[in-house]
């Protein structure tokens, strides 16, 4: 799924947060408290733009967030580098500017979908111990202006689990105090229930891992019928799954800050939280809250039959915050994935309400 986002101002996004949130309600109250979570953000960039400067400067982000990770780092030619035009200078300087203001700071690691990056290639610059170590080697550069890598690898094959074992291993011994973190599949059994779930055991990884980021995102991304990204009961099984394959590395799960367009042609894409709600502004289109999960949708006549938008406010996140603490324990963090596409006021409510 593209990840990317369409830039938008605060007012214009405050506008749009108080016409979705007066054009749908909800029968349900919101919960007065969620337990504090050690709290992530991810950044698809390795530079920040005026809206995520901001919000990161809020004293209501400080509150909810403790790390933040800029993932920009591709793998190209067997080794890993910022995505051009940014260099290992200008991270540096984002790095350094985000631990004044008193975050930790990964880069994590990807690669994307540059060429020659299949799963099968990928698996062959992994088994070669010579390559492993010079992306290992590349790697282990930007250590020093940062508190760690986080890993966000493809689909891999199940015959990549000893090599991709192997690579993490050794990256671990590079890097001072285990300090990888990995984008975890959200496995929630064994043989695992989703793609690259065998090719990534935690059972094998977690003593040289600090952190592991379940990804609990992008619940519907394969199904002909729209629905949520993520679901309270889907992330307590995937939780309480990995806490059974782990006892040494931290755990998160994922929380969505973007919604997701369901074409009419079956395509599906991003969408940020104020384009969700401007397309339905400029429609004049009732935006609704699902009984299920309270993610708001609505649906639309297309060119090719129906689209339906799903995405989620504060309102439904922190509904489901609630939910997972009846499941799993304060001490699993909790990665909120895409800055910049969230609902403005999320942040506040978040800050309101963690005790």
């Amino acid at each position: 799924m593209d990840r990317s986002r369409l830039p938008f101002s605060r007012r214009a996004a405050l506008l749009l947060s108080f016409f979705s949130l007066s054009a749908c309600g909800s029968n349900q109250e919101l919960p007065d408290s969620v337990k504090k979570r050690n709290g992530t953000v991810v950044v698809e960039s390795c530079a920040l733009d005026p809206w995520q400067t901001a919000t990161l400067q809020s004293d209501s982000a400080r509150a909810v967030l403790n790390e933040v990770i800029l993932l920009c780092l591709y793998v190209r030619n067997g080794v890993a580098e910022p995505l051009a035009p940014a260099d290992q200078s200008s991270v540096a300087q984002v790095t350094s500017a985000l631990k004044q203001r008193g975050y930790r700071v990964r880069l994590g690691v990807t690669t994307g979908e540059t060429p020659g990056t299949t799963p099968s290639a990928l698996e062959g610059s992994l088994v070669d111990p010579a390559k492993r170590a010079a992306l290992i080697a590349s790697l282990a550069g930007f250590a020093p202006i940062s508190d760690g890598i986080a890993l966000a690898p493809p689909t891999l094959l199940p015959t990549s689990e000893a090599s991709f074992r192997a690579f993490v291993n050794e990256l671990a011994a590079t890097l001072p105090d285990r300090r990888v973190g990995l984008f975890a599949p959200p496995s929630s059994m064994t043989p695992s229930d989703v793609a690259s779930g065998d090719a990534i055991k935690l059972s094998a990884l977690s003593s040289s891992l600090s952190r592991s980021y379940l990804m609990t995102l992008d619940l519907h991304c394969c199904d002909d019928v729209p629905g949520p990204t993520t679901a309270s009961d889907w992330i307590t099984r995937v939780v309480t799954f990995a806490r059974s394959q782990t006892n040494t590395a931290s755990l998160s799960f994922s929380l969505p800050l973007y919604g997701t367009y369901f074409g009419a042609t079956k395509t599906q894409r991003q969408v940020s939280y104020a384009e969700a709600a401007g397309m339905a502004a400029s429609r004049h289109i009732e935006i609704l809250r699902r009984e299920d999960t309270g993610s708001l949708y609505f649906s639309f006549s297309d060119a090719g039959g129906v689209s339906t938008v799903v995405f989620d406010d504060s309102h439904s996140l922190l509904r489901t915050l609630s939910e997972v603490d009846a499941g799993v324990p304060a001490d699993v963090g909790v990665l909120y994935y895409g800055l910049g596409g969230e609902d403005p006021n999320l942040f506040a409510a978040l800050k309101e309400r963690m005790k």
